[in-house]
């Protein structure tokens, strides 16, 4: 059973699947994740390393060090006078607000790193060599920073959202609310967005300057870590859209998404990358441009797939999809103020399956991966974890519209019969 954030958990009514989900599944992922994150960094230098002792979990002062600046960056963008953006109105009428700067970010980021980089030569290479230690202060300061954001939502709450009691370890895992601030900034926005994303794709670009020195040029490497920066290009055009997206309008501020970007980002979604800098890609030079030709159309087809609901949305289905007049179910569900109205957009990829802008996220994540295929599952590693990540999503999503929705939702999916890819699922 889903209980509602408003009604709580309610013990007695606990089922074998409640079990797994609210005390089970948080308590293995928060045991597992914190060794098995170091583990893969140490693991993806080569077997020949020495395995890190009990110290890495307290990271070192360069490590240290190197999370501060980053995290300092990051807060530094938010506090630049700049446009703003707003996520949707919650039901409870909370509208977050978020700095309109991401492009310039973005750019920003990558000319200070290579200009650090020419200062200090050997900085990637000392990065590399120092990421187990980097993800041990990142482990440590994310676990903690969970804490204080739980301790803070259930005691001295931002927004006038009733929530329910669950139990201790779901709410450290879920997360308390759903857009708290920390110093003038949006958590959500600073941690997933400007030190998440930022850091993947810095960690890209440190992992291809240390492979230039350690080895050589290698073409499928340049042409993985170019198309994850092109993906992270796109991402930060649509910074905006993101905002109302699964992640920002129903997940919290907690261990899923918090510790998530601190320490799965840089660890897991960077993996292929820096585990490229000990195992070169062995595709031939052709062979990696084809498929960067490839990865390109997969990016752009993505963007376009999220375009194309972002201008249904701002014209309120006032447009045209693929030369026709947009196709959509209006829709009405309630709030604490009353009933709202809506519409589900059901033309163009829309009209496809109700989550098609995963088909191109997906494949765009297999094309960088793919010049490691000589050395089997683990530069798959981050593609194989975002499609179960993708796919739990699904499920999630819909059974969050089913319930906000409800009978629109069953004439949105007989409109709209396909979940992900049109015709098998």
């Amino acid at each position: 059973m889903a209980w509602s954030i408003q009604d709580g958990f309610h013990p007695k009514e606990l089922t074998p699947g409640d079990a797994i989900r609210y005390y089970v599944f948080p308590c293995f992922l928060v045991l597992v994740c914190t060794p098995g994150s170091l583990f893969l960094l140490w693991f993806g230098q080569g077997k020949d390393r020495p395995a890190p002792d009990a110290s890495v979990f307290l990271g070192s002062s360069f490590a240290w060090t190197v999370v501060a600046v980053t995290l300092a960056w990051a807060y530094a963008f938010l506090r630049i006078p700049s446009a703003k953006c707003h996520g949707p109105t919650t039901y409870f009428g909370q509208t977050p607000e978020y700095q309109a700067n991401g492009v310039l970010y973005f750019w920003a980021s990558l000319i200070a790193f290579v200009f650090c980089c020419a200062l200090w030569p050997d900085l990637p290479v000392s990065i590399y060599e120092e990421m187990p230690y980097i993800m041990g202060s990142l482990n440590s300061f994310a676990l903690l920073f969970c804490v204080l954001l739980l301790v803070r939502g259930k005691y001295w709450p931002q927004s006038k959202e009733r929530i329910g009691k669950f139990p201790l370890i779901y709410e450290y895992y879920r997360g308390m609310e759903l857009h708290p601030r920390i110093f003038g900034v949006d958590i959500k926005q600073l941690i997933i967005c400007r030190f998440g994303m930022i850091a993947w794709e810095l960690l890209n670009l440190t992992y291809l300057f240390a492979g230039l020195r350690l080895h050589s040029y290698n073409a499928g490497f340049l042409v993985s870590v170019l198309l994850q920066s092109i993906y992270l290009a796109k991402f930060f055009w649509w910074e905006a859209g993101y905002f109302d997206t699964l992640d920002i309008i129903y997940d919290r501020a907690g261990f899923y998404l918090c510790y998530g970007c601190l320490v799965f980002v840089p660890s897991i979604y960077a993996f292929s990358s820096y585990y490229f800098v000990a195992h070169p890609p062995l595709v031939s030079d052709v062979t990696a441009w084809v498929v960067f030709g490839l990865g390109i159309a997969f990016v752009l087809l993505n963007y376009k797939v999220d375009y194309e609901k972002q201008v249904f949305k701002n014209t309120g289905g006032k447009c045209e999809i693929w030369g026709k007049p947009a196709r959509y179910l209006e829709v009405e569900y309630s709030t604490t103020s009353g009933v709202k109205r809506s519409k589900l957009l059901t033309s163009g990829f829309w009209g496809m399956s109700r989550h098609f802008n995963y088909v191109f996220e997906l494949l765009a994540a297999y094309s960088w991966a793919v010049v490691g295929i000589h050395y089997g599952a683990w530069p798959f590693l981050y593609s194989t974890i975002l499609t179960i990540l993708l796919v739990q999503r699904i499920f999630r999503d819909e059974e969050k519209c089913s319930k906000k929705y409800g009978k629109y939702w069953d004439q949105y999916c007989k409109r709209v019969p396909y979940r992900l890819i049109p015709g098998v699922f």
